[in-house]
């Protein structure tokens, strides 16, 4: 995958951005795997134009085990060029017992990565990205909801 250098990374989030009209059926449910939804959308500055970059949220939770993946990122998406990563967070059940060295909790600011500790204490998907959204400064209006969380339609 491209990503940023670390310091590009770091100075593209260093501004706050916008995921405007995010609303909870955004969320797309996927056919395979079975459990896994997807959120994608362009972000804008805070003057409302265009920032060349995309938020991208998966979100999967094993039928069979009940392990759950999360995995938020950021790409630079700039006409006629790669989409390159420009931060990521991913956080596995698996990270309490990692089978290997990716499946520990970790993010990326562009091709940097450091382990997050943090994770151990966040005991919902709200914790998650508001963890998020702190790293890339990013904020959803509105507030993003669980992918999983039951809507009633009036």
């Amino acid at each position: 995958m491209d990503s940023v250098t670390e310091e590009e990374a770091r100075q593209l989030l260093s501004v706050v951005h916008l995921c405007e009209d995010a609303e909870p059926e955004d969320w797309q449910v996927l056919d395979k795997p079975f459990g896994a939804y997807s959120f994608e959308q362009g972000l804008v500055t805070q003057s409302g134009s265009n920032s060349g970059l995309v938020v991208q949220l998966n979100f999967y939770r094993s039928p069979e085990t009940n392990l759950i993946t999360v995995r938020m990122s950021v790409f630079r998406q700039v006409r006629k060029q790669p989409k390159a990563r420009v931060y990521q967070l991913q956080i596995t059940t698996k990270s309490y017992n990692p089978e290997n060295w990716h499946d520990e909790a970790h993010e990326h600011f562009g091709n940097g990565r450091a382990p997050v500790p943090e994770w151990k204490t966040w005991r919902s998907f709200g914790d998650v990205l508001d963890f998020f959204c702190k790293q890339t400064n990013i904020e959803f209006k509105p507030h993003l909801d669980d992918p999983e969380q039951l809507r009633l339609k009036p």
